[in-house]
């Protein structure tokens, strides 16, 4: 396999990822699963520790959610950090 037909490949696997995930998040119960997720996270609601091993797991968790919000909104997952608060305001 020639590196142009690998990187096919592994864009068709992140694109078919992203329908996954808005099929998902097309249900209530997908939305409030990634709700969870982005608060436990630690996206929508930061905390800051004074144990460096705390903070490191903090930001390793941060970044997971993180891949998940550059899947959705490309280059800028704001959108839906910003989108999510405000359904949380409306509460």
């Amino acid at each position: 396999m020639n590196l142009d037909s690998l990187n096919l490949k592994r864009l068709r696997r992140k694109r078919q990822l992203k329908n996954d995930l808005e099929q998902i998040l097309s249900t209530s119960a997908g939305m409030r699963f990634f709700d969870v997720l982005l608060r436990e996270c630690h996206v929508t609601k930061p905390v800051f520790h004074s144990d460096e091993a705390k903070l490191r797991e903090s930001e390793g968790r941060r970044r997971l959610a993180m891949s998940f919000l550059n899947l959705l909104a490309e280059d800028d997952p704001q959108q839906l950090i910003n989108k999510i608060e405000q359904e949380n305001q409306n509460e």
